[in-house]
């Protein structure tokens, strides 16, 4: 009779939370971007995704270097690591971030190239990368730059949330530097 009662309200508080958010949802334009710079803003590490000389999907964890108001995300690392030569044979990249206090992930689709200029380098330099690379100036040490095509993005506790209850994200994509929104629920 207990297990009954219990497993009666657990179902009752999830269908309030469900509704809840369902009725606060707001999958506009504006809100999906600022939300997005705003997880970005808060992400210390990211994941990098290439793809990989073997087949398979290549991820690593990263410290992104990200442009707000463009979305364009950069790193820092060594021109003989994998990534490069991965970047080199196909430039199209992912890049994951996740917030599992807010319930969310936000997944970038973006072009990238690598960057040798000093001026990039050093503009797109974290000082605590010296424990890895001798300077922005070093040969040790490129730029890779993520240009953003496609973002997904879902957030329960900022209420980005589509029907099905939290199984679609939200997909945005920019074109001659303007975002839409490509699906909606």
């Amino acid at each position: 009779m207990l297990n009954k009662l219990k497993k009666r309200l657990a179902k009752t508080f999830l269908n309030n939370y469900k509704s809840r958010v369902q009725k606060k949802s707001n999958t506009s334009l504006e809100h999906c971007l600022k939300i997005a710079r705003e997880m970005m803003n808060k992400s210390k590490y990211c994941f990098l995704i290439t793809n990989g000389e073997n087949g398979w999907p290549s991820a690593r964890m990263v410290q992104p270097i990200v442009e707000l108001d463009t979305f364009i995300v950069w790193f820092g690392t060594n021109p003989a690591l994998r990534k490069i030569r991965e970047i080199q044979q196909n430039p199209y990249v992912t890049i994951a971030f996740g917030q599992e206090s807010d319930n969310a992930n936000l997944v970038i689709y973006g072009k990238s190239t690598i960057e040798n200029g000093v001026r990039e380098r050093v503009k797109h330099w974290i000082g605590s990368w010296i424990l890895f690379f001798s300077s922005p100036r070093g040969e040790d040490f490129v730029s890779i730059r993520v240009e953003p095509i496609e973002m997904e993005i879902m957030n329960f506790k900022k209420y980005i949330v589509t029907e099905p209850f939290g199984l679609k994200p939200i997909r945005l994509k920019i074109n001659n530097g303007i975002w839409k929104i490509t699906n909606k629920a």
